[in-house]
């Protein structure tokens, strides 16, 4: 590892997982398309059969830390992690075998120095998440760490070539709602009651 790069990881914040959804909020173009977190994914896990004999389908679900939709319709599924055990462990989920057609895209998101490790699929995209250098100018020019950015280090395949259907993305658009509301409350009823009614 170089020098500038000891001194760049030293500089950076201690990187969690918040951290890193800071930097996906701040990357991607929410004017172009949807940013969905904890978004719950519908996968067919496998068969069941009646007492008839009949064959049915059999689903799961699991959470997506976020589902990008793009503005043409198709789904990117973005996964936080932070540590290489975590992102390890991820691998062994039943998701990979079974993702929905309309996940397109798959893309790890990580801090830098987790470099790409060699378990990580190569049909997986990598986005390392770094400090954000300014330069400032005032009074002398010096660069400054302004929070985080990511780095596009691979891009990912293309897995499956269906749109998101509409359903899917109305079920996560109310839940979205539910839980912003839900924080909201449970925000607001932690604030004194002396400041809610303004008076102090």
């Amino acid at each position: 590892m170089t020098d500038a790069r000891k001194k760049e990881r030293a500089a950076a914040p201690a990187m969690n997982a918040g951290l890193v959804e800071t930097a996906i909020r701040r990357h991607v173009d929410h004017r172009a398309n949807l940013l969905i977190p904890e978004a719950a994914v519908r996968y067919r896990s496998g068969t069941h059969v009646d007492w008839k004999g009949a064959a049915h389908p059999q689903f799961s679900d699991y959470r997506a830390d976020f589902m990008l939709v793009t503005k043409a319709g198709y789904g990117t599924e973005l996964e936080v992690k932070v540590s290489r055990g975590d992102w390890k462990a991820d691998l062994a989920k039943p998701k990979w075998a079974a993702m929905p057609e309309w996940i397109t895209r798959f893309i790890y998101v990580v801090p830098a120095d987790l470099d790409i490790p060699e378990f990580v699929p190569p049909s997986a995209g990598v986005w390392h998440v770094l400090p954000d250098r300014m330069r400032r100018q005032y009074p002398t020019p010096h660069e400054v760490v302004d929070g985080l950015c990511i780095q596009v280090v691979r891009a990912p395949h293309v897995l499956g070539r269906e749109k998101v259907p509409q359903p899917v993305i109305d079920r996560w658009m109310q839940s979205f709602y539910y839980r912003y509301w839900d924080q909201r409350t449970h925000v607001f009823a932690r604030v004194p009651q002396a400041i809610r009614e303004g008076v102090v």
